[in-house]
């Protein structure tokens, strides 16, 4: 199958990973069932980030000023795999999917001009779904007018990959740059079951 579009994750593929680290340092002992508890209403618009920042104010002890500005210095940016990417450009339409609180992810990226990259960039909260839930894939889709089968994401989550392979659209599991690098270049066209998440 000849793929139209590539479709990325962000935290965790395009940068690092930001609030699931921020969790278990502050809470050890609960921090993924907390992250869940509460990024996820956050992630689907429900909850304000400043609501957010403040709820973690009250558990942490900390400021919610302080932790905006953590979160904000804990988002490194994979410049490597975006200049990477700018060589698809003509080759394949691109999407972003991300989970993620808008106003953070507008912050973080206002500078790296991924519009000029990237056709279109599907942020959870702003259209109330997140993966894995199948309106978040949908709306890339739509958004990109592609099919299912002509569309690869790529993503460092397993459960994200297996949602989006429920409506038929192929998984790539990021591991690496140099991974990913590899396959794109050999035109990597095969599914995600025998590849496993790593840290990158």
């Amino acid at each position: 199958m000849e793929y139209k579009a590539l479709v990325f994750d962000f935290f965790g593929v395009l940068c690092s990973e930001v609030a699931p680290p921020w969790f278990h340092e502050h809470f050890p002992n609960r921090g993924h069932s907390l992250k869940d508890e509460l990024m996820y209403p956050a992630d689907r618009g429900e909850v304000s980030q400043e609501n957010l920042f403040i709820q973690l104010a009250k558990l942490s002890g900390i400021s919610a000023k302080e932790i905006e500005e953590d979160w904000i210095k804990r988002a490194a940016i994979n410049t490597e795999l975006l200049n990477f990417i700018k060589e698809f450009k003509s080759l394949y339409k691109l999407g972003i999917l991300s989970n993620s609180m808008s106003p953070y992810f507008h912050t973080i990226t206002e500078d790296l001009g991924l519009d000029e990259i990237f056709d279109e960039i599907i942020i959870s909260s702003e259209i109330g779904h997140t993966k894995p839930e199948p309106e978040a894939y949908q709306a890339v889709l739509t958004r990109l007018n592609v099919l299912p089968s002509e569309t690869l994401l790529i993503d460092d989550n397993t459960q994200y990959i297996n949602g989006a392979g429920e409506l038929g659209i192929d998984g790539y599991i990021f591991i690496s740059n140099q991974d990913l690098q590899l396959d794109l270049k050999n035109e990597f066209k095969g599914s995600s079951s025998s590849r496993s998440v790593s840290p990158i």
